[in-house]
């Protein structure tokens, strides 16, 4: 079954059989840790890197951090002998720049970083949980309801976009706290629901015998869907302390 995450769009075209080592669970499993320290470590370090480089300087890394961050989960999706370096970088990437955005944060709205992990991690947990004990299971059905979703949000953010560019006010009348609120837990759900994609893509690679090179594949898959839940728990968590603190 295909999944909405893009990272793994192109594995059913790679299906072989060679004297290569293959793709296990553990190996998936220990590269996918990997990459979440890796992105952890970053994320503390840009808090000190923060704080020494000019502001200028700074907001350039950042803008091209994400530029180069999609470019490398493209270059993983299609060429995944790629993917152990692009995996790499991209959690690097990521780390500093979710690590700048969570301290920045933090000051304004104090204990919102935590809140941001642990739900990230209670999200997986459950959803973890509920894929090893067989009460869900990724199927068409499930894959079509999230890559519809996936679609619709981009196609909205881009007439947002373009609506805000012409009246930004008509867009901040929209987008009230119920609104905002409504959005974040559809979109927290939706990367729950791809989580689920991920765990039947990471088996599935395992029972076609892939070559081992595809852990990190299927591991920087992981790691998009985290960040996405990790953003809008994130998101959440600000509006709603933020209405508080008002």
């Amino acid at each position: 079954m295909r999944s909405s995450n893009p990272v793994f769009t192109n594995l059913e075209k790679q299906a072989f059989t060679d004297n290569l080592e293959v793709a296990t669970k553990s190996g998936i499993t220990l590269k996918t840790i990997t990459l979440v320290v890796i992105s952890l470590i970053t994320g503390f370090a840009s808090i000190f890197l923060a704080q020494v480089m000019p502001e200028g300087l700074l907001f350039g890394i950042l803008i091209s951090s994400g530029i180069f961050a999609f470019i490398s989960v493209l270059l993983a999706m299609f060429v995944p002998k790629l993917a152990a370096p692009m995996s790499i970088l991209y959690a690097v990437l990521q780390g500093f720049t979710y690590g700048l955005l969570t301290w920045v944060l933090e000051m304004y709205f104090p204990g919102v970083a935590s809140i941001a992990l642990l739900g990230t991690a209670l999200v997986f947990g459950v959803m973890f949980t509920l894929y090893n004990t067989g009460l869900l299971r990724g199927s068409n059905l499930l894959r079509s309801v999230v890559f519809g979703a996936l679609l619709t949000v981009l196609v909205g953010s881009l007439i947002v976009g373009i609506v805000g560019l012409v009246n930004p006010e008509y867009i901040n009348g929209f987008f009230s706290y119920e609104v905002t609120i409504a959005i974040s837990l559809i979109l927290i759900v939706m990367g729950a629901l791809m989580l689920t994609l991920d765990f039947d893509r990471a088996d599935s690679v395992v029972k076609m015998g892939l070559p081992k090179h595809y852990e990190w594949t299927v591991s920087l898959g992981f790691m998009v869907t985290l960040i996405w839940i990790y953003y809008n728990i994130l998101r959440l968590a600000v509006t709603v302390m933020g209405r508080n603190n008002n």
